[in-house]
Order: structure tokens, then C-alpha cells, then sequence
């Protein structure tokens, strides 16, 4: 395969998880090794190498006068650092304990300092997590808890992961100078969440393979990557996808006006890939391109972005425009963070063209998703609508933006156990205006069902 093509590999899905985690605050004190002023350090270091000076002889040596040495001296022997007998000068044993940590014969002083920390726990692995910006996103994929934490165990953890706590929590990048000293107690607190993401990656050799692949860099210690990536697999195969249908072909076929996938299934009815993208690639239309993957995915996201950015939007008089989306079946469906961030993006590019211009948008579910999961995604969409039976292909997907841009995807079968979208997004005008025209006339029909908000929003 051609790598200049970009079909080595397609990232054609995208997932969250809501990582269950449990707050603990900690009361603590730590410890770190400080150098001493340097004149105090000086006098300290000249009395470690001599063991025994006389004072003037010491203030000869320094160039200080009497009053100012003396000083300096009257308060190392309050702090119990200097033996003074007569004029005679010598280490305190208790300061000959200040070297013992430098390499330079340098004394160091303990300092202690009090310290509230706010620890976050995921009830997966028991590890720490980062606590900022820790909430529940309803439209992610949440494992379940597995793991019960109490006191004691917190206790144990923060003692033994105490710099990786300052590194992850609150981000110190001199964690490895700090010592934990004790633990005063230990509270317990309120459950959220930390999210992470994935993505499906579809490979195509030796044979098409889908692969999920979770984003854990930050998580990589000990068998923790391994505990997470079992919990967030066993979670994701218990969620299904929508089935490629000859009826959501037939669909797909009569919205774009394209009839030619059937010239690139196999007699095995297995869809060749590679070929129609690399005809699609060559095809050299500049207003419509060919998809693998949902539109969120960042590749599609950028290109349909782009693609808005060119359209044709009339402007004059208008300072407001729909989005509509009809999305497929499955709950494997907009379970990821990438969806709003679309949807960001393209009111953004609305905003900017129209010098500020709003878009307003709209989720057409299928009768086959359940009410629960499609409320899941009201945070998201400014209005959601139930279609009746029959009026959506669970394989289909139709994105339409402002009447001026339109994405029609369909599933279709690499192989037995493979099964991805495909399709079109486009700013010719005849085909959006088709799509438009044909898939609203199912959708909003008098049978489909408000969902949110309750009350029609003037």
C-alpha cells in the first residue's frame, strides 16, 4: 500500500472512559535538606576541617571585625551548633550530623513544614490520579468499580508513592528533594471521576484487524496499564455497533446520488478498502471527499472543517444556522470526548464566517437507541429527537451544516469480524441540497419525538 495514500491505517472510532476515583485528605509534614546562610556555612565548614579555632584567628581569617564574628557566633551556639569555651571555638556534635548528606562538605539543615494534600485514588488499580478537572462526562463509557479503599490503605499508598503524588498532583518538579516525615490522618472524601481516552485503529494487513488503543502514557507503572486496559476492554465489547444492512446501503446510495460501492464488493461480500479510497483520492474533487470513520475522528473532523471553511453560506441577514445529526445505532456511538470538541469546531468556523453567527444543533437518534443513552448526550446537543421505527437505517449516518455542508456515512464489511463507516462529506450544493431534502422528510415526520428540550426554544 501506498503510505503517500494515508491507507496503511484509519483511526475510525474514538472512546472516553470515566475512571471511578475516590478522594482522600491527607494531613502530613515533610521534610527536605536546606543549605545554610552562607556566612553560617562558612564558619561551620572552617570549624569541621580545623575541628578547633581561636576566635580572632577566626575573624583574621574571614576579614570580620570582633562584634560582627561575635554575632555570627552567638547564634550558632544558641542553636547548639558551636562549643565555645574561652576564645576557643569548636563543632557542637550535633553539627557535625549537618554533613552527612552533602558530597561537598557542605552542612544542610532539616526543614519540616506542614501539608494538606488532596489525593485522588482510581477504584480500579488504587493508584493515584491527578485530582484537577476530575468530573462525570454522561455521554462516556463508566467502569465499574472494582476496588473498595478505605483509611488504612490510603495511608499505605500515599506513604509509598509520596513523591510520585507530588509529581502527578500537584506537579513539582522537585518531588525527589522531599522526604515524608508522617502522616497525621486520614480523611475520606467524595467519589468523581478522571477520564481517558481511546481510539479503534483499523490496520489493513496482513488482513483487516481493528485495535483498540488506550491513551495511558500516564498511567504506565508497575501492572497498572495492564489492570486498566483489561477493565476498559471487557467494558467496550459489552457495547455494540450497528450492522451493515442492505437497506442502510440502499439508503446511502439514494442520499448521495452514488452507486457504484457495489463495484468494490467482493464476491465474498467483503468491501474493498483500499480501492475506492485510492479512486475517491484520484478522483480530484475538490468539494467532496471520501471518509473512513465517524466524522469526529480528528482526520474527518479537520477535513469536514475545512471543507465548511469553503462552502457556500450566505450570509446577508442571517445570524443563525442549524446542524442536524442523524447518528447510527450502537452504543459504540459519540462515546468519546472528540464529538463535542466537533461540534465546537464547526460552530467556531459558523462564528467566524458569519462574524458571529450561531449554530444550532440538533441529535436525530434512531427508534433502536433507548431513551437512557440518548439522553446521554442533551449536555452536548441543544436539542435531541427520538425518530419513529423505521425511519432512520441503524447503519446510516447524515451530518448536514448550515444547508451548506452534508456527511453521509454507511457501514460496510472488511471481513467477517469487521465492520466500519464509510462515506462522503461535501459543499456541492446539489448533493447537500438532496440530502437534505430526502433524509428530513423521514426524520421529522409528525411520529418522531421531542427529547430535550421539553418547550420549543424561540
Amino acid at each position: 500500500m501506498n503510505k503517500g495514500d494515508g491507507i496503511e491505517t484509519f483511526q475510525t472510532n474514538t472512546f472516553g472512559f470515566n475512571l471511578p476515583c475516590r478522594q482522600f485528605v491527607i494531613a502530613a509534614e515533610r521534610t527536605r535538606e536546606r543549605r545554610l546562610p552562607m556566612v553560617d556555612e562558612f564558619v561551620l565548614r572552617t570549624l569541621h576541617v580545623v575541628r578547633t579555632i581561636t576566635a580572632p584567628r577566626l575573624a583574621r581569617f574571614f576579614g570580620f571585625e570582633g562584634r560582627d564574628l561575635g554575632i555570627v557566633i552567638a547564634d550558632l551556639q544558641s542553636r547548639g551548633l558551636v562549643v565555645v569555651e574561652g576564645e576557643t571555638l569548636a563543632l557542637h556534635a550535633s553539627a557535625k550530623e549537618l554533613f552527612r548528606t552533602s558530597d561537598e562538605l557542605a552542612p544542610t539543615i532539616t526543614v519540616a513544614e506542614p501539608m494538606l494534600a488532596d489525593v485522588w485514588f482510581d477504584l480500579v488499580t488504587k493508584h493515584m490520579v491527578g485530582g484537577r478537572g476530575l468530573r462525570n462526562v454522561p455521554h462516556l463509557i463508566s467502569l465499574l468499580v472494582r476496588q473498595t479503599l478505605d483509611e488504612s490503605e490510603a495511608r499505605s499508598s500515599f506513604h509509598d508513592n509520596f513523591r510520585e503524588y507530588l509529581r502527578i498532583a500537584r506537579g513539582d518538579k522537585s518531588a525527589d528533594q522531599w522526604n515524608l516525615y508522617s502522616i497525621l490522618d486520614v480523611h475520606p472524601g467524595r467519589y468523581s471521576y478522571v477520564q481517558i481516552g481511546g481510539s479503534e485503529i483499523l490496520t489493513l494487513e496482513p488482513a483487516p484487524k481493528l485495535e483498540a488503543r488506550l491513551q495511558l502514557d500516564d498511567y504506565d507503572r508497575g501492572g497498572r496499564t495492564r489492570r486498566l486496559t483489561e477493565a476498559m476492554t471487557a467494558e467496550l465489547s459489552t457495547r455494540d455497533q450497528a450492522a451493515p444492512s442492505q437497506v442502510s446501503s440502499n439508503e446511502f446510495a439514494r442520499l448521495t446520488g452514488k452507486e457504484n460501492l457495489g463495484r468494490w464488493t467482493r464476491a465474498d461480500a467483503t468491501f474493498d478498502l483500499v480501492g475506492w479510497y485510492s479512486h475517491e483520492l484520484r478522483s480530484g474533487v475538490e468539494i467532496t471527499a471520501p471518509l473512513v470513520g465517524h466524522p469526529y475522528v480528528e482526520r474527518n473532523r479537520r477535513l469536514i472543517t475545512s471543507l465548511l471553511n469553503e462552502a457556500k453560506l450566505d450570509v446577508d441577514g442571517e445570524d443563525r444556522w442549524d446542524l442536524w445529526w442523524l447518528r447510527p445505532g450502537g452504543a459504540r456511538w459519540g462515546a468519546t470526548e472528540d464529538l463535542p470538541s466537533t461540534l465546537d469546531s464547526l460552530r467556531s468556523t459558523i462564528r467566524a464566517r458569519s462574524k458571529g453567527g450561531t449554530l444550532t444543533t440538533a441529535l436525530v437518534c434512531p427508534a433502536a437507541v433507548s431513551l437512557k443513552d440518548a439522553h446521554l448526550f442533551q449536555r452536548i446537543f441543544d436539542r435531541g429527537i427520538h425518530a419513529p421505527v423505521g425511519a432512520a437505517p441503524l447503519a446510516l449516518e447524515i451530518l448536514i451544516v448550515a444547508n451548506a455542508l452534508a456527511v453521509v456515512s454507511v457501514m460496510v464489511t472488511l471481513s467477517p469480524s469487521v465492520h466500519i463507516p464509510i462515506g462522503y462529506a461535501t459543499i456541492d450544493e446539489d448533493t447537500v441540497k438532496r440530502v437534505a431534502e430526502l433524509s428530513r422528510k423521514s426524520s421529522f415526520g409528525s411520529e418522531s419525538t421531542r427529547l430535550w428540550p421539553k418547550v420549543a426554544r424561540a
